[in-house]
């Protein structure tokens, strides 16, 4: 979550008394002072549309678990040639919480199984900030490495083709 009132325009917080039997559905759009906020925040060159069909469910009695799909349309800078990089993304997920006794997370421990199922996140008192999620989603899904149609990095030499020396 972040801090001093997180995304303006991009804030829904649920607290699992907010959530019935029957779930609820959610649609979130990132208005512009978000979405300009996120593209600062990721280093992208634009993200002129965020949104986010959610279906918050009650998991486990205490906890929540939210799934959904995520739609972007931005621009990132190509690596090679900083041309902008215009990409449309979609992307399903799911998230889960329980409160902090009983997802079993203790501070001073971390026991890390990289073939284990990922543990819930805590779900703090005050609820989940939905906007907060599905930024940190879009995070997980943008390209590391956008490059422009038909951009290559050029062939390097080697740092010893130049010294005269020949190879062993």
């Amino acid at each position: 979550m972040t801090g001093a009132g997180g995304l303006p325009g991009f804030t829904y917080v649920v607290a699992r008394e907010d959530v019935s039997d029957d779930g609820l559905d959610v649609t979130l759009e990132a208005k512009a002072e978000a979405r300009e906020l996120l593209a600062q925040r990721f280093g992208l060159l634009s993200l002129d549309e965020l949104k986010a069909r959610l279906l918050i469910e009650p998991w486990r009695k205490r906890g929540i678990k939210v799934s959904g799909t995520l739609d972007a349309d931005l621009a990132q800078s190509c690596i090679v040639t900083l041309d902008p990089v215009p990409a449309k993304l979609s992307a399903d997920f799911t998230l889960l919480y329980l409160p902090e006794d009983v997802s079993g997370r203790r501070a001073m421990e971390v026991a890390v199984d990289p073939l284990a199922e990922e543990p819930p996140d805590p779900l703090p008192i005050e609820g989940v900030d939905l906007g907060e999620a599905v930024a940190e989603q879009l995070a997980l899904v943008l390209d590391p490495y956008p490059r422009a149609e038909g951009a290559e990095l050029a062939a390097t030499e080697s740092l010893e083709s130049g010294s005269g020396k020949k190879p062993n």
